[in-house]
């Protein structure tokens, strides 16, 4: 008994795994679409567009993974049908809880690798995908300057440069400054160099010349090998991390710290987002009985199971659809995050209920019932005559 379980096991797991990795890249595809934007306007290195993209990883995997599990129960399923392996199991004596144990069992150890990803893998990610995300967007050097444009970050303050180094150095500098009528200056240097430090930030130039006009229409110009320029107020960006409700702890979603600004429609969010991260995981286990009631229980028909796989599909997609519908709308009405509980319990319940009773339910077993009848009748109304 253990070894058939085992084989079983086996037949589910690796398709599982193949499925979640497949929905992963997927979905990753269409996530690197939003972060390629937002790396080339802002003129970052590919590692660090893999690096965000890859933060982004964890919670992708938390939405997909019930429906890789799901999957993969179908097909393990259908597959040992198929081979009369189920069949032949039977036959033998085998009971269907023991044959869907197995299955059953991925589905806990599915939800115990989700709760991991939604409590603790996730919110890590994405606080780091946040501070990444920060620190491009904060670039001084890609919101200030690009080679080969004249770009003007604050009114009256031109910066042009004609190429910038791997290492961050700028090459063929020209700076117009007339954030200051009464000091009006122009700065050409050969070479470069943003400095930031927590308090300031400064451009310090080499090799070049500061052109300044004077009152009788010349120019004063004065040449120097270093020059600090302060650009702290060019500079002045937003650097504060806010994060998002889908980047917090469990405990800061549920138990919102009152010192931050926290109005009564964000604490529904937040709640709403706390209650998702503990209700998803049970989707793995619901959808996974769902699969077992469909194709386990149920009459064997030589024709194949196409018809039956293809209702048990649908059936846990619209469940699946019907449980995010409820976690959006938990953000407006606080009353619904019970909900997101009851669904996938009444699910799981119902499909236990029915795996362990003796009662099947057949499509369309009243209309055969009835022409049995009918045709029964018919033959013996045949021999009374």
């Amino acid at each position: 008994m253990k070894l058939l379980q085992r084989y079983i096991l086996s037949q589910a797991f690796l398709p599982a795994v193949l499925a979640l990795s497949a929905l992963s890249l997927l979905a990753l595809l269409t996530q690197s679409l939003q972060t390629l934007d937002l790396i080339v306007e802002n003129q970052q290195s590919a590692s660090t567009f893999f690096f965000i993209t890859i933060l982004a990883l964890p919670q992708l995997i938390g939405i997909i993974t019930p429906l890789a599990v799901f999957m993969a129960a179908i097909y393990a399923l259908n597959r040992l049908t198929n081979d009369s392996e189920l069949i032949v199991a039977k036959a033998n004596g085998v009971s269907p809880w023991a044959i869907g144990t197995p299955i059953l069992r991925l589905g806990v150890y599915a939800s115990i690798f989700h709760l991991i990803m939604n409590l603790l893998v996730q919110p890590l990610a994405l606080r780091q995908m946040r501070a990444e995300i920060l620190t491009v967007k904060t670039d001084i050097a890609s919101q200030m300057v690009q080679a080969g444009q004249f770009e003007t970050p604050t009114p009256d303050f031109t910066v042009y440069t004609r190429e910038i180094e791997s290492d961050g150095e700028l090459r063929d500098i020209l700076i117009h400054d007339g954030r200051d009528p009464g000091a009006i200056s122009t700065h050409i240097a050969q070479t470069g160099r943003l400095l930031r430090s927590d308090t300031s930030t400064s451009l310090i130039l080499f090799n070049g010349s500061v052109q300044t006009p004077v009152a009788d229409g010349s120019l004063d110009v004065i040449d120097f090998e270093t020059y600090q320029l302060d650009l702290s107020n060019v500079a002045a960006l937003d650097k504060v991390l806010r994060l998002k409700s889908s980047d917090k702890f469990l405990h800061e979603l549920l138990r919102p710290d009152p010192r931050g600004y926290i109005t009564p429609k964000s604490r529904k969010e937040l709640a709403a987002e706390g209650h998702a991260r503990l209700a998803a995981p049970l989707w793995n286990l619901a959808l996974v009985l769902v699969a077992l009631a469909f194709i386990l229980r149920g009459q064997h028909s030589k024709l194949g199971n196409n018809r039956k796989i293809a209702i048990c599909a649908v059936t846990g997609f619209i469940l699946r659809l019907a449980g995010f519908a409820v976690a959006s709308s938990a953000e407006r009405d606080a009353g619904l995050n019970l909900v997101q509980y009851f669904i996938p319990i009444f699910v799981i319940l119902a499909c236990l209920w029915y795996l362990t009773s003796k009662r099947r339910w057949r499509p369309g077993g009243k209309r055969r019932l009835k022409r049995y009848r009918a045709a029964h009748d018919i033959a013996n109304d045949g021999a009374t005559t």
